[in-house]
């Protein structure tokens, strides 16, 4: 089973067939919108206050303290790579290594995908867009999975 990070914009409905069928398992923290379709929180990259309105107190008692606290956190190399405005993608795309995920899935070309061999060093992370980069995805989860 591959862990895999989806970011906002990045849910197809595919996905949660292939969670079904145990090839993978979804993360995501939600800095954003809301999404009940993935269940599977991610441990949290620079969280600030305001962050922790998407989650009610019995859904983030599973994080440990260091797992809140951001423990092996990378947001700092991550925000130069993808830039100071981008705080938000910095964010998921540490969350996504914090949390052990192999893939990470995004809609966002411009800020996330286009710096994607800049990233991987850092974080391990192979990034797909998911529209453009399905097939290659897909051959991913069958051959690792």
């Amino acid at each position: 089973m591959i862990c895999v990070y989806c970011d906002t914009g990045a849910y197809v409905k595919s996905l949660g067939e292939l969670e079904s069928e145990g090839l993978i398992k979804l993360h995501q923290f939600k800095y954003e919108n809301r999404s009940r379709r993935i269940r599977n929180i991610a441990i949290p990259s620079d969280l600030k206050y305001d962050e922790f309105k998407n989650y009610t107190y019995d859904e983030l008692t599973g994080l440990t303290y260091d797992e809140l606290g951001g423990v092996n956190s990378k947001f700092g190399d991550i925000l130069t790579i993808v830039g100071e405005s981008n705080r938000t993608d910095a964010q998921h795309i540490d969350s996504a290594q914090m949390s052990g995920c192999k893939v990470f899935l995004t809609s966002d070309k411009a800020d996330i995908w286009s710096k994607r061999e800049a990233l991987k060093p850092i974080t391990g992370l192979t990034i797909f867009h998911v529209t453009t980069e399905w097939e290659q995805f897909l051959e991913l989860v069958r051959n690792d999975g």
